[in-house]
């Protein structure tokens, strides 16, 4: 009877802690760390691993890694029951930036690209069950993580895949293109038709601009009507001129 008291005590115990670290994780963290549920679904638990670490980059053109993949500086403290925290506060963070982060652990298994702003600092990054394309490697899946506090917030980052397919687990790209073309309430709409522009066509000329412009083609026509003339006339003229002195100067040596 003792012994059966006992492990029911025992049991209890173990009951309590958990919860208690459940609780704490949730309600008291720390914004200095950054936490992490490891996946227990089905369809993308990890199993057989023992180091869990914290891989963070800065999104946009330059992409800088704080530290390079599985880094010692990378790895996560083990919290217990499935929980682990990454100290965050060795990072240069900048407030107004936004930087992504995978969980990964030695084995190869790994959490999807997740996207990460200082209203995350001690939030907790949990995978509910759903899968998505490895985007470094399109034949690999990897589970997809949301932010408890900030899931309505902060998602998973829109990437293209080694495949060229577009990867988009919760859709943020459009909802972003909604969200600038006016379609906050979700409501489908087209895509503005792409024009390309060309060249302005001819306005069409007044019969007063084409009268006018049929008088000056005439007039040039005319001038150069005259001018050929004139030239015509004008060698005529010097080859008469040369006949009469030949014919003077050959009528003069006869007489002589």
């Amino acid at each position: 009877m003792k012994k059966i008291i006992c492990l029911v005590f025992a049991t209890l115990v173990l009951m309590m802690s958990a919860f208690t670290f459940s609780v704490s994780a949730e309600d008291t963290t720390s914004p200095d760390y950054i936490y992490f549920q490891v996946p227990t679904e089905p369809t993308v638990a990890w199993k057989n691993f023992s180091l869990v670490y914290c891989h963070i980059w800065s999104e946009g053109n330059d992409g800088a890694d704080f530290y390079a993949w599985q880094a010692k500086d990378e790895r996560c403290e083990d919290l217990g029951n499935g929980y682990w925290r990454y100290d965050i506060t060795k990072l240069d963070f900048k407030e107004d930036s936004t930087y992504s982060l995978i969980f990964s652990n030695e084995n190869g298994m790994q959490t999807y690209n997740l996207s990460f702003t200082s209203a995350c600092k001690g939030d907790i990054v949990v995978c509910e069950g759903d899968m998505c394309v490895n985007p470094v490697d399109s034949e690999k899946n990897c589970a997809v993580a949301r932010w408890m506090e900030n899931k309505d917030k902060v998602f998973p980052s829109a990437q293209i895949g080694s495949d060229g397919a577009m990867l988009d687990p919760d859709g943020v790209f459009n909802a972003d293109i909604d969200r600038k073309w006016g379609n906050s309430d979700g409501v489908t709409v087209a895509m503005p038709e792409v024009v390309v522009p060309t060249e302005p066509e001819t306005e069409p000329e007044t019969q007063a601009q084409t009268e006018a412009q049929t008088e000056i083609t005439d007039a040039d026509d005319s001038e150069d009507s005259y001018l050929v003339w004139y030239i015509v006339g004008g060698a005529a003229v010097v080859v008469i001129l040369l006949v009469v002195v030949l014919s003077i100067v050959i009528f003069k040596k006869r007489i002589k």
